[in-house]
Order: C-alpha cells, then structure tokens, then sequence
C-alpha cells in the first residue's frame, strides 16, 4: 500500500513564506550594497570634454583630472567629443549608462542654449543630466592681434560702422556666451559683424592668431597666457570690475557698453544617476577643486574658481534657463541666432 503523505501545516510552510515576504528587503539590501561600493577598483572614469583641445574646458579638466583620481582611487580619463558647438559630446553623456562612469565637463550657457533653440533639436534638457559641481565662472574679453591697429572698444565699434557686416568677429560656438556677448554689442552700438562660430576656443583662437578673423571674445582664462606673451591684445573685459588677471584692460561697462558675459564650467552626469553615487562624485569633485594644488593650478591659468554643489548649480541652472529662454527664442524669430 503506498501512503500519501499529509499536506504540509500551516507551521511547516512558514519557511518558505518568510522567504518570498524577505526578498524584496534583500533585493534591496544588495542593490543598496552595489552602490556603496561606487567606484568599483580597477573601473575607469570617463570625462568627456565636448570641445577641441586647447580651450578652457579642455584645460580645466585635465588641471583637475589627477586630483579627481586621487579622491576616487580609480583612473580619470579626459575625453574630447568636439562638435555642433559641444552638442555631440554632451549628447553622449546624456545617453551614457548611469552608473558613475561616464560624466561630462560642459559650458555654460552654451549647454542651455543648444535645447531652448528648438532649430537645433538637440535632444536633451536640463532635465537629462544629473547636476554635480559648478567649477568656474571665467569672464569673457575682447581680444585682437597684438599687432592690430583696435586699441578700445571705440576703435572696434568705429572700424565696424566703417565696414557693415565685413569686420570678422569670432566666437566660441553658436548661441554660447560669447556670441551673445557679441550680439549685445552689435544692438548697443547699432553696427554688424561679419560673425564666424568655430566649434570651440582651440580654433577660434588659431583663427585670430593667423589673421582669419579680426577679433574675437573668449575667456579670460583662455587668453591670458597668450596676451602675457605678446601674441594677443585684451581691449576689453566682460566683466562688472577689472579682471585680476588682465591688470589695466578697462571693462566694457567702463568703455560705455553694459556687457556683462563669462564662461560657467561644471561637471554633470546622466539623469538617473542613484542619489549615493550623485554624492560621492559631489563629494570627489568638491574636495579636489578645494584641494591647495587645485587652486594654484588654477592661478597659474588665470582660472577663477567659483564653486558650487549640486543643489547651487541646479539653481544656477534653472535662473539662467528662466532668462535666456525668451532671448534665445526672440533671436531665433529675427534670424540672428546665425
């Protein structure tokens, strides 16, 4: 005779019951545990720089990247992905896994300007990036050839009004800070340049330096070096006071032109990054651009730094959303965003 076994009691299938209520806590536990151990030893970090080699960006990561290895413990490679004026190198971040491991170093408000300009189909928001650090805010300049007969603001806006839509004026990249400040300058002064967009500061200032254009405006930090060793001439800054680092070039505002523009650097991931991992990176970031090193790098490139965590930046972000919105979409109706 076979005997059939009783169904288990209530008591013996507790269990197996414990188990399944117990899992969701332990999946949790282990994707917890995954996070702590962000970064991971022997991971590498990519940081995508979406300009040229040579300019700001590109020179302000590489200052930080070693820094930024020491506080992770894992290798930082520094990446190019030049082109469309920084929206192929920022486009890849936004579409990068968010894990950690892939974040980018972009310029603002170029990064704003390249979505709230519907023309360009950009295919990110602010909404597709997780904000880390706001590094620098570097001032804009007015730069000629050192040998250039354009000593003030004056002398530009004059030779301008000569030759209407001729006088070669160069820019970092459409719709970025100094294109805008360029813009601003035009209106104030009812004259037109002959506008020239390089895919970065690399470029546009080969450009200058080889005669291709007549001026140009970029970053104190970008130009300072070549203005100490004569290649370049500062004719005026962009900026409320006079720069620290360009000793005796008058502002615009002082010149009679309410021009007000600089280069915001700061680092973002991929929307999505989990909130422990967002922190650690804040965390690395912070503690190596406060770092002594950092700062006396910075000084020897006439960078300011102008720190901000993720929350500050995040507000930055939004303010200059809010304002550059209208602006950008009023140029795009006349057809000067070009």
């Amino acid at each position: 005779m076979v005997k059939l076994s009783r169904p288990a009691s209530a008591g013996h299938g507790l269990p197996g019951r414990r188990a399944i209520l117990a899992l969701p806590a332990l999946l949790a536990a282990h994707r917890a545990a995954a996070q702590a151990a962000f970064p991971e030893a022997g991971r590498t970090l990519q940081l995508i720089v979406p300009y040229p080699p040579g300019g700001g960006n590109d020179i302000g990561a590489r200052a930080l990247a070693p820094l930024l290895e020491q506080e992770l413990g894992i290798g930082v490679v520094v990446q190019n992905r030049a082109g469309a004026a920084s929206q192929i190198g920022m486009t890849q971040v936004a579409r990068a896994r968010p894990d950690g491991y892939t974040i980018g170093y972009g310029l603002w408000p170029q990064t704003t300007t390249l979505y709230l300009d519907t023309a360009r189909q950009a295919g990110f928001t602010r909404e597709s990036f997780t904000p880390l650090a706001l590094h620098v805010v570097d001032p804009g300049a007015i730069l000629v050839q050192a040998g250039s007969p354009l000593r003030s603001l004056a002398d530009l806006v004059a030779a301008a009004r000569a030759r209407p839509d001729d006088l070669r004026m160069s820019d970092n990249g459409q719709l970025g800070h100094e294109h805008l400040a360029s813009i601003r300058l035009q209106r104030l002064a009812g004259i037109r340049f002959n506008q020239i967009h390089y895919q970065g500061a690399g470029p546009a200032v080969t450009a200058l330096l080889a005669g291709q254009t007549e001026a140009g405006i970029f970053a104190v930090g970008t130009s300072a070096s070549l203005i100490r060793q004569g290649a370049m001439r500062a004719i005026a800054v962009l900026s409320r006071e006079e720069s620290p680092f360009l000793p005796g070039v008058a502002t615009a505002v002082a010149q009679g032109y309410d021009i007000v523009a600089g280069s915001t650097r700061a680092f973002v991931g991929p929307a999505g990054l989990p909130a422990p991992v967002q922190a650690r990176l804040a965390q690395a970031l912070e503690r190596a651009i406060a770092s002594p090193e950092h700062a006396d790098r910075m000084r020897q490139l006439s960078i300011p730094i102008t720190f901000q965590g993720p929350e500050g930046f995040a507000r930055y972000w939004i303010d200059e959303e809010r304002t550059l919105g209208p602006l950008v979409a009023e140029l795009t109706r006349e057809g000067q965003r070009d």
